[in-house]
């Protein structure tokens, strides 16, 4: 009888969710204009260039944890 492999833990996975929340704040702040670091104005009221690209890292990371969640048979 052949011995299946044990469950790998969802550790990669469960970072990859939580990059995507942080992710998802730091849009959310720079949307609001809450926060101004990493811009090239930084007086400006919202960023919503990066607000996008931080909700597309997101959306990423999300996909990419999707890939590394341990699969059932």
């Amino acid at each position: 009888m052949q011995q299946t492999q044990s469950a790998t833990p969802p550790t990669l996975a469960i970072g990859l969710v939580a990059l995507a929340l942080v992710f998802l704040v730091l849009a959310v702040l720079y949307a609001f204009g809450v926060i101004g670091f990493f811009a090239s104005q930084p007086g400006a009221a919202h960023h919503y260039k990066h607000a996008a690209v931080l909700a597309v890292l997101a959306v990423g990371s999300l996909i990419a944890a999707n890939f590394a969640r341990p699969k059932t048979a």
